[in-house]
């Protein structure tokens, strides 16, 4: 009995997204089928990727508030990540949290190239937070991906045309990675100092140690292992994906800025536990917050509003008693 190898498996694998892709072809309207070979691809993926990461399509929003095109397939950390619509053709998903995404083409021609190549570039343009300082290596940066399932073009005028258009667009907003099932698949690839050329991942250009750096486009005519491949080539991205998101991927402080807000004082804090300095203490600072309260910025259609309770005269606000920190205590 021959061995099962993993070649064997992602060569049935990909046949087997083959003949799918295949069967639309009694399909007659082409977004249709467009829409079917997306299902086809996010159909797999979910069936191979890690349980942490999810697939979905719609829009990527980032912490500025800008939002993308809509995206054929959308992996992001399921665990950490806050779904703001939930669909299966419009989720609306923040930047932090996508891993990766990935244009489908039916069939690549030039004006497909040229709007994944766009659509693309506006992805790579979204902003993210600034990753933690980890003493390991972490992935922040969205994959962006091209698949296609076939292409009338031969893979050494495809690289040229993605050597072009990388230069045209620029090294960081480019396409990761193309895949032309059956066929092969183009990605950077880097050099930096005496090691060998290898497939690059791109997070940055590493300051003092990306001098001299060198990046070129890479053609590996991978035939039926081109799955193999671009599974291998997005596990490598999603096993080092950040795991924390310090933010909500949006900016949730706009609506609740100072001038937007109608403050009513409550109390302030202190750790004094001598009842007359306590009482001396809340006062004063219950003081400051009247004075600050008096200038405070308040909309004119608000000026209703601007009541007793909102420049704080009341009498001394409820004592807070901070606990000793040195005593081990937890919370307030």
């Amino acid at each position: 009995m021959q061995r099962v190898t993993r070649q064997h498996i992602f060569s049935q694998a990909a046949k087997k997204l083959r003949q799918d892709f295949d069967e639309l072809s009694s399909v007659p309207h082409a977004g249709l089928k467009g829409q079917e070979a997306e299902d086809i691809v996010r159909r797999f993926l979910k069936g191979h990727l890690p349980k942490r990461f999810d697939v979905g399509s719609g829009f990527v929003i980032d912490p500025t508030d800008n939002i993308s095109k809509q995206t054929d397939v959308i992996i992001y950390d399921a665990i950490n990540c806050p779904v703001y619509r939930a669909s299966d053709t419009a989720a609306i998903i923040p930047s932090d949290n996508v891993a990766s995404v990935i244009e489908v083409k039916s069939r690549l021609d030039k004006d497909a190239r040229r709007e994944a190549f766009a659509n693309i570039s506006e992805m790579k343009g979204l902003s993210k937070t600034k990753p933690p300082n980890m003493p390991f290596l972490v992935t922040t940066q969205t994959l962006c991906c091209l698949f296609a399932f076939s292409t009338p073009l031969t893979m050494e005028k495809l690289s040229e045309h993605y050597v072009e258009f990388t230069k045209s667009y620029g090294v960081g907003r480019h396409i990761d990675l193309i895949v032309v099932l059956d066929k092969g698949i183009i990605n950077l690839a880097g050099k930096i100092s005496t090691y060998p050329w290898a497939p690059l991942i791109l997070e940055g250009f590493g300051g003092k140690a990306g001098e001299g750096a060198h990046i070129a486009a890479a053609l590996i005519k991978t035939a039926e292992d081109s799955l193999d491949m671009f599974l291998r080539f997005l596990l490598g991205q999603l096993i080092h994906f950040r795991g924390i998101v310090g933010h909500p991927g949006f900016q949730w402080i706009k609506d609740g800025a100072p001038g937007n807000m109608f403050l009513s004082y409550i109390t302030s804090v202190t750790s004094e536990k001598d009842p007359v300095l306590r009482e001396q203490k809340l006062r004063k600072l219950a003081e400051e917050v009247r004075a600050e309260f008096e200038h405070f910025a308040v909309p004119p259609e608000a000026n209703a509003a601007k009541s007793e309770a909102n420049v704080a005269k009341a009498d001394p606000p409820t004592v807070i008693i901070l606990p000793d920190q040195s005593k081990g205590s937890q919370g307030l």
